[in-house]
């Protein structure tokens, strides 16, 4: 019998949502992306995959290209990727999980951007009309990948320039901030920019247990990070204090999280709990 499977990652729920309508559609398992590496497969093997992810830094995550590492005879797959995106286009995002899909000797049928509500540096700057118009349209989009990937198309893939992006009038209210993050950048190190929590931490643990890759424990009654930090900014946007930040530093965000999407969802993500909690 034929299966679809829709791996997906997500920090703040946009991409989970799309993920789940997508799925919903098309009939297909859902799968966090970070769980299925290293993994035994789901039998019978599906013969549609599909990607669902943020942009970050103009790049997906790691542990989608990891995912699609896993996925055996892809080859022999339909697949498609859809990212989200809040500021920027798509810029070459969807054209590395191309690439990634290539060098195995597949194809990828379609690569879609889907906009949604910005959760990074500079969030905060948007209003937040803009930020319910981006959830009220997104469903649209997310639509239309699913008519094309029913019939079964090929040959889109979204693209843009990151830098063309970045000069559209809404964007560059963001300039004061991004150039003070990389003002800070320069004369403190990417150390000294790392996620830290103040003095209004309550060391309640919420942040390891959204961590998507149990990056976080909590030592002496604070949060510390390791090495596998994803930049997703969960940690930030869901702690109950606002005691999140990148090394103190004012860089304009708001904490934000999908309306429809629950600390429960955002926690069976995690590399070591069951996928059916989803």
């Amino acid at each position: 019998m034929a299966r679809t499977e829709i791996a997906y990652f997500t920090g703040t729920g946009n991409s989970l949502m799309v993920a789940r309508y997508v799925a919903g559609k098309l009939e297909g398992d859902l799968v966090p992306a970070i769980q299925a590496v290293g993994r035994p497969r789901r039998e019978p093997e599906a013969d549609t995959i599909g990607v669902v992810f943020p942009i970050y830094d103009f790049r997906p995550p790691r542990c989608i290209l990891e995912y699609l590492e896993t996925v055996p005879n892809i080859e022999s797959k339909y697949t498609f990727a859809i990212c989200t995106h809040g500021t920027a286009a798509p810029g070459r995002s969807l054209k590395s999980v191309q690439a990634a899909i290539e060098s195995r000797g597949g194809r990828l049928a379609g690569g879609f951007a889907v906009p949604m509500p910005h959760n990074g540096v500079g969030c905060g700057l948007f209003s937040n009309e803009k930020r319910v118009s981006l959830l009220q349209a997104w469903t649209k989009g997310a639509h239309e990948i699913c008519e094309y990937v029913l019939n079964r198309d090929c040959g889109r893939v979204d693209s843009g320039s990151a830098a063309l992006a970045m000069l559209r009038p809404s964007v560059l209210r963001l300039a004061p901030v991004v150039f003070r993050f990389f003002g800070a950048l320069l004369t403190r190190g990417s150390k000294g920019l790392g996620l830290t929590a103040s003095d209004a931490c309550t060391a309640c643990g919420l942040c390891a247990r959204v961590c998507p890759t149990e990056n976080i424990e909590l030592r002496e009654d604070k949060p510390v990070w390791g090495d596998r930090c994803l930049t997703c900014f969960a940690c930030l946007h869901w702690c109950p204090e606002n005691a999140i930040s990148l090394g103190g530093l004012d860089v304009g965000m708001m904490q934000y999280h999908h309306p429809d999407v629950t600390l429960a969802a955002m926690s069976a993500q995690r590399s070591s709990t069951p996928s059916s909690q989803v």
